[in-house]
């Protein structure tokens, strides 16, 4: 499997960068927002790798910093899906390491049905389904999950409070929001136990 060097990374980070602060612009949104937004999760990564035995965190902060590398193209077209449009596009430049990740990261709890995410076109949630099939999660793929459910826009935030954003954000039911919290601490405690640590006190959202 195949990474881009962090030189590589970078220029692509640019890149991806000034494309989604043209089309943050044009929506009225905060300059620079979708930039802090990977740089957060990026620096997750990173620290949470930093203290387990088994993660490289230079190779975490990488997949964090691309992870959500397709968002340009689904702020050009609503009809296209940020995990495939990264995924296609990673996977085209040969960074097939990357493209898993910018395909997995939508996905914390498993249920990769057009019901669940009824805000993207039902065919790329099938396509992304069918990909993720053959191609089981890592904890590459988790910790940027988890990583990503600890950022609220461009600031580090607690699972239930970036969970409880997404449900005003896109009108997701109670009883869905409290399935995916469930899952997003099977998560959490998954990486406190990889870490022995708790991950809110690496990232400083709490004391020990």
């Amino acid at each position: 499997m195949a990474l881009p060097t962090k030189e590589e990374a970078q220029e692509l980070f640019d890149y991806i960068c000034q494309k989604t602060d043209f089309y943050n612009q044009r929506n009225g949104l905060p300059e620079g927002i979708s930039r802090r937004h990977y740089l957060c999760v990026a620096e997750n990564a990173k620290q949470i790798a930093s203290k387990t035995s088994s993660l490289d965190p230079e190779k975490s902060y990488i997949l964090g910093l691309l992870h959500d590398y397709g968002e340009f193209k689904e702020q050009k077209d609503r009809r296209q899906f940020h995990g495939t449009a990264g995924y296609d596009e990673m996977m085209q430049l040969g960074f097939d390491e990357v493209a898993k990740t910018c395909l997995s990261h939508s996905f914390f709890d498993g249920c990769v049905t057009p019901e669940n995410y009824p805000s993207y076109p039902p065919e790329c949630i099938q396509r992304a389904a069918q990909i993720l099939a053959s191609q089981p999660y890592d904890d590459y793929d988790r910790l940027i999950q988890l990583s990503d459910l600890m950022v609220k826009a461009d600031k580090i935030t607690t699972i239930d409070e970036r969970l409880d954003f997404v449900a005003t954000k896109y009108h997701v039911p109670a009883e869905k929001i409290l399935f995916k919290k469930e899952k997003a601490h099977e998560l959490k405690s998954y990486f406190d136990n990889l870490c022995k640590e708790d991950v809110y006190c690496i990232l400083g959202l709490k004391n020990d």
